[in-house]
């Protein structure tokens, strides 16, 4: 499964990357509005970021019409190279931009996807993701799961080479659910990464470890009662 970040700040996601085999960021036009940088002075750090770090990077078209999100995939293309995933809404102008981004060679994902022949028109126009907002499925009174296990089934049945991204999560048993049926991707807020691996269960035991081991040895670490000098197996 990939995972990616879902925000704006370029700090932050470089900070989750030294702890978290991360696969990249994602951004929408509601994010980007919601940071507190000057949004042209964090593109060249966006890209900067995915170039060391070599991840992928998500962003959406705010153009309403398919030639100007085209002309906007272009432009993003050309200046992220083959580190952006363009983002496309699943609406009519959106299909259509997804068609021609596939003639140029962009790799494009249909975002705020809520149903099961929304995806399956997405990956036969020639998307690499789409994604489905699990929040917002199941709030509308439809099962997040099920649909995603449809998608994810459909893609199979056909032979589409398109990933399910996952994204609008609330809880972490929401990730839990969709890793359970084959998700391929999610993408997630900075401070639910620490919650997927933190387990009350895992801290009582460290606890006992930490314990055990003060009680006979005090301050002393482990590598502490390495021989000063010993042999090794070429000796």
């Amino acid at each position: 499964m990939e995972l990616f970040v879902d925000y704006w700040d370029p700090d932050v996601v470089s900070q989750i990357s030294e702890y978290y085999p991360i696969d990249g960021f994602t951004t929408n036009p509601k994010i980007l509005s919601s940071a507190n940088r000057p949004i042209g002075e964090l593109i060249p750090e966006y890209r900067k970021l995915a170039e060391k770090k070599n991840l992928k990077a998500f962003f959406q078209v705010t153009a309403d019409k398919a030639d100007e999100m085209y002309r906007q995939a272009r432009r993003f293309q050309e200046y992220f190279g083959d580190h952006l995933i363009m983002k496309i809404p699943a609406v009519k102008e959106g299909y259509k931009t997804v068609r021609l981004c596939r003639q140029a060679g962009i790799t494009t994902c249909i975002t705020v996807v809520h149903s099961m022949p929304q995806a399956l028109m997405a990956a036969k126009a020639g998307a690499s993701y789409v994604a489905p907002y699990v929040t917002h499925i199941d709030n509308i009174g439809a099962d997040s799961v099920e649909v995603i296990r449809d998608m994810i089934t459909a893609f199979d049945t056909y032979g589409y080479r398109c990933k399910v991204l996952g994204a609008s999560f609330r809880t972490v048993a929401q990730v839990d659910n969709l890793a359970a049926v084959g998700c391929q991707a999610v993408t997630i807020a900075p401070e639910m990464f620490e919650q997927l691996i933190t387990h009350s269960s895992t801290n009582e035991s460290i606890e006992g470890f930490q314990k055990a081991w003060t009680g006979k040895f005090g301050s002393r670490q482990i590598d502490d009662l390495l021989p000063v000098k010993w042999e090794t197996a070429t000796d």
